[in-house]
């Protein structure tokens, strides 16, 4: 069995792209897929937060889980590719560190390879990934693909 990390964030267009950049990886047999969501640790000064509420913002760009936790709707498009290819697929959350967590997630399945996502950066930004992808490709152990967001994606 061929085992993909896939670190999914809030940008539907961006996972969609990973999901499908997954489905093309030369998997010999089976495909299993552990799509990982690591949110901002919640801090005590974060008074909506520590109130056990969301912001308005953060609560429309959610879905209901069947766990009734709340993830992203880009967790769903994700989901939903890869259902629809039988690809084995488990979603996953956790708080902390991004870039931590996800080795430390690779690292705890075992992982294969990790598929990351980018988005559309200016000509300065090309010159550097984002902090997280950045620092996943240089201190993972594993091999990391590195997928641009579909056409008209911007960077968030």
């Amino acid at each position: 069995m061929y085992r993909v990390l896939l670190p999914v964030d809030e940008n539907a267009k961006r996972a969609r792209a990973q999901a499908e950049a997954v489905l093309e990886l030369p998997a010999d047999g089976e495909l299993a897929v552990d799509v990982v969501h690591v949110h901002d640790e919640v801090t005590t000064g974060d008074a909506e937060w520590a109130a056990g509420g969301f912001s308005e913002t953060y609560a429309e760009e959610m879905e209901e889980t069947k766990a009734g936790q709340r993830l992203p709707a880009s967790v769903e498009t994700v989901v939903d590719v890869l259902e629809a290819s039988d690809a084995e697929c488990t979603v996953r959350e956790t708080t902390g560190d991004a870039a931590e967590k996800i080795l430390e997630a690779a690292e705890e399945f075992d992982s294969d390879a990790i598929v990351l996502g980018i988005g559309r950066r200016s000509p300065v930004g090309k010159v550097l990934f984002g902090s997280v992808v950045q620092a996943v490709i240089l201190e993972s152990d594993r091999p990391v693909t590195v997928v641009p967001a579909g056409e008209g994606s911007q960077t968030e």
